[in-house]
């Protein structure tokens, strides 16, 4: 793990060794003194927690970071003061053989009793000694939940009560390969600890500290609530996986039969051009031909009953649904059932995570909901209006332009009428002046 650039926080970066693997670093308390005084440093708060299967090597781990005999109960935060750093520890039971419920349940109120900081880091214990199949099954437990995004936040911390400079626990480490293959996952970050001496323990708050100063964000419950509906997703899209490979097996299944119609016709002509020659087997063939009839008539009247259930059940389900249906064998109804208990899960989960926000959030999501309502209705009415509006202009315009027409032509036609009257009064007084 490369060190974080040097800082207020940070005392003395790990160093690493040649095989890619942290040192231990010197656990000496570090103090800058000037004339007798001493320089405190003033550290962030640190959210830790716990996890592995032994429940022993927690306690003694929590003891060791805190300096109490142990944590009181698995289901509170307990705090202290570490090396000035205020820390707050929660312990996160043994997750393996649990049903799959509780493992969501119990991390998701682990990572709540973090909020709203968030987990900084999760601390690995583990003994030195070759890892068990419920070591192994108690990994795999957590990476199945937290889901690979927890490796950026997870330190190893090996437990022993002897010299963690010792040649056989250093060799340990450096040669077992499920080890190293764990440490790697981790981005190298590890500590061997030796119980009884917590001068150690700033090796590990230094650690932590790295990981804040690499790290752009925490584990928090909105993160883990993002790998659940994306775990939940992956399934999803799996399941869709299946149900295409089944609509698969259906056309396989038609193609199947055609090609059964079509062996079956040239066995007919074969029938009729060899009749001679297997006239004594006329009698075996004619049967094997109605079993395959009636095998056939068997799986049609199959396919059609099927047929007619998931048109009645297309009035409740969408139409992708009625497909899934349609062809589902064991296979599938098992991974629709597992599709159904992650997706309660899912629903559980965010039920408990509506649970733990404030009424605030939801009133801000319902007012944002309903500001885009409106927003977006009244940009439909503003359209709508718009359009009506230029409808109504062109509508005024030709209105407007035959009015005009129409008075032009009738001051022509009073014009010329005028002129006309005009002209006949001047003609009778001009018949009336010659007359007198």
């Amino acid at each position: 793990m490369a060190s974080a650039d040097p800082g207020p926080d940070v005392v003395e970066p790990l160093k690493r060794c040649s095989s890619n693997n942290l040192l231990h670093p010197d656990m000496s308390e570090q103090k800058d003194e000037d004339g007798g005084l001493t320089m405190a440093v003033k550290h962030k708060p640190l959210n830790l927690v716990l996890c592995g299967r032994r429940g022993p090597l927690k306690a003694s781990a929590a003891k060791a970071i805190l300096g109490h005999e142990e944590l009181p109960s698995q289901r509170v935060r307990k705090q202290g003061e570490v090396f000035g750093r205020q820390v707050s520890l929660v312990e996160l039971p043994a997750l393996d053989g649990k049903a799959q419920q509780e493992v969501m349940e119990e991390s998701f109120r682990c990572v709540s009793l973090c909020d709203p900081e968030g987990v900084h880091a999760f601390i690995l214990v583990l003994p030195v000694g070759p890892l068990t199949d419920e070591d192994k099954g108690e990994l795999h437990t957590i990476q199945d939940t937290f889901s690979s995004r927890v490796n950026d936040f997870t330190i190893i911390l090996f437990t022993t009560d002897s010299d963690p400079a010792a040649p056989a626990v250093v060799n340990f480490v450096k040669e077992n390969k499920d080890i190293q293959d764990l440490l790697q996952i981790c981005g190298g970050r590890y500590l061997v600890l030796n119980i009884r001496d917590r001068r150690q323990i700033r090796g590990l708050m230094e650690t932590v500290e790295t990981i804040r100063g690499e790290k752009s964000s925490v584990f928090s419950t909105d993160l883990f609530t993002k790998v659940l509906i994306e775990r939940t997703l992956k399934v999803e899209s799996e399941l869709q996986d299946v149900k295409q490979k089944s609509e698969d097996e259906h056309q396989s299944t038609k193609q199947l039969r055609k090609e059964t119609e079509e062996v079956k016709k040239r066995e007919e002509e074969l029938k009729k051009k060899h009749r001679e020659e297997i006239k004594s087997l006329q009698s075996q063939h004619e049967q094997q031909r109605k079993q395959q009839i009636q095998l056939l008539k068997e799986k049609d009247e199959i396919i059609e009953k099927r047929k007619k259930e998931q048109e009645e059940e297309g009035k409740k389900w969408r139409k992708q649904e009625e497909l899934q249906r349609k062809e589902w064998k064991q296979k599938l109804e098992a991974s629709e059932n597992r599709v159904k208990v992650e997706r309660e899960q899912r629903e559980a989960a965010e039920k408990k995570l509506e649970q733990s926000r404030r009424d605030w959030a939801r009133d801000r999501v319902a007012w944002d909901k309903e500001k885009d309502g409106i927003l977006e209705r009244m940009h439909q009415e503003l359209k709508q209006n718009l359009q009506e509006t230029k409808q109504n202009l062109e509508e005024e315009r030709d209105r407007y332009r035959k009015l005009q027409e129409e008075f032009y032509q009738k001051r022509r036609k009073w014009t010329y009428l005028g002129f006309t009257l005009l002209l006949a009064v001047c003609l009778v007084l001009l018949y009336l002046y010659h007359r007198h």
